[in-house]
């Protein structure tokens, strides 16, 4: 299963990756540091917060999972108190946590995440970090001065966050960067009030440590309530279908696989592709093209049940995770969503009546998987299986007795 421009995506990654470690090496050249610094309360509280931030999987706080929106919160507030090169030493050792943990839980992309939200910060912090102190320098002791490069600072800071993210997500989803959801204004509000609650915590500190712990929670509970204020969550949906995208697919599938392996529960996914859509857009137009991927996407979403989730992979697409589901019940419902497809009302651009169908392939772990990345290709393959042998119908992976695919139409 493809998305629509992989590969733009992850040379726009790989280009900050290595925009960003050259900013790390140049940092330690240019400023003066001793060992003991690696080893000075401020440096390891603050690589702590930064790591326990990123890493909402690892760490509870209050019953309650530390999201990773706080990371911006507490990133931009070590950006502030800690010299350069140990702010870029926290993000490298976060983004190094982050990816080891996504190995150890074989998830099928360990480093697209981990590595782009430490790139983008960096290479983001080199600059604005730049300007902060160029004012500072300039006008020691001006309280004045402070404010205006603080302001300068947490602009510069959040601009540059939102160009690089808005544009791998353009990249990624294959749409016009200005359609992109980081530029929207709530996502924008929601990420200018977030470093500003760092520049809060930051000067808090500075002025008495103890006093982050009177503002941390709060911190948390602000990220939270600004996630379901402003929708935040827009940047987990298809634009096209309403429903979610590969991004979010991305994250779900490893948070219900693990889930699956602590319960010891099955965990079936299903993976859909629409049948000659290419034919419908070259007889009846891409327009109706365009309609017929919205019907099926909400075809997906109506056949949700219980904790199921569905996302567009892009183009013709579509996957479903059913967490707790057998093979047979996965059976069932992905044969009922065969049949719904067939029944859409789609109409061509003269009102012709557009016949759909779509192709359906199911794997469910253990069974036919030992991890996310088995579980994903046998699904792959079981679709393979669904459309080679004539589409319009279900074919289940069976690997336990044969290895081989069985057809269900």
């Amino acid at each position: 299963m493809k998305k629509n421009h992989p590969n733009q995506a992850l040379y726009f990654i790989w280009t900050c990756n290595i925009i960003a470690i050259t900013i790390f090496l140049y940092s330690w050249k240019f400023v003066s540091l001793s060992w003991s610094d690696l080893y000075s309360p401020t440096f390891l509280i603050w690589l702590t917060l930064v790591v326990a931030a990123r890493h909402g999987g690892l760490f509870d706080f209050v019953e309650s999972k530390i999201y990773a929106g706080i990371g911006c919160v507490i990133e931009f507030a070590a950006l502030i108190i800690l010299p350069f090169p140990l702010f870029a030493l926290s993000l490298v050792l976060s983004a190094a946590v982050n990816i080891a943990d996504r190995f150890r839980k074989k998830h099928p992309e360990p480093f697209t995440g981990p590595d782009f939200n430490a790139s983008s910060t960096l290479i983001a912090g080199s600059i604005s970090y730049s300007i902060f102190w160029g004012i500072i320098e300039s006008m020691p002791g001006s309280e004045i001065f402070f404010t205006i490069a603080l302001l300068l600072n947490t602009a510069v800071f959040g601009i540059l966050r939102i160009f690089l993210i808005n544009t791998l997500i353009s990249l990624d989803e294959g749409i016009a960067w200005r359609t992109g959801p980081v530029i929207k204004a709530d996502t924008v509000l929601t990420e200018g009030i977030l470093l500003i609650t760092g520049a809060v915590l930051a000067i808090t500190y500075l002025f008495n440590p103890y006093l982050i712990l009177f503002l941390i929670v709060p911190a948390v509970l602000l990220q939270d309530l600004l996630q379901k204020a402003n929708k935040a969550e827009l940047i987990y949906i298809d634009e096209k279908t309403g429903i979610h995208n590969y991004r979010y697919f991305d994250e779900k599938i490893n948070e219900m696989y693990t889930a699956s392996q602590k319960n010891g529960t099955s965990l079936s996914l299903v993976f859909g592709d629409i049948d000659f859509l290419r034919d419908v857009n070259n007889n009846f137009g891409h327009s109706t093209g365009d309609d017929a991927i919205i019907a099926v996407g909400q075809a997906f979403k109506q056949s949700l049940q219980a904790n199921f989730t569905a996302a567009r992979f892009g183009g013709e697409e579509f996957v479903m995770i059913m967490p707790e589901t057998s093979k047979k019940a996965a059976l069932t419902h992905a044969e009922a969503l065969r049949e719904k497809v067939k029944t859409l009302d789609v109409r061509g651009e003269k009102n012709e009546e557009v016949a759909l169908t779509i192709s359906l392939g199911i794997s469910t772990y253990p069974e036919d998987a030992k991890d996310i990345h088995g579980l994903i290709q046998t699904a792959d393959e079981a679709l393979y299986e669904a459309k080679r042998k004539g589409r319009d119908q279900v074919s289940l992976y069976e690997a336990k007795n044969t290895g081989k695919l069985i057809r269900f139409s």
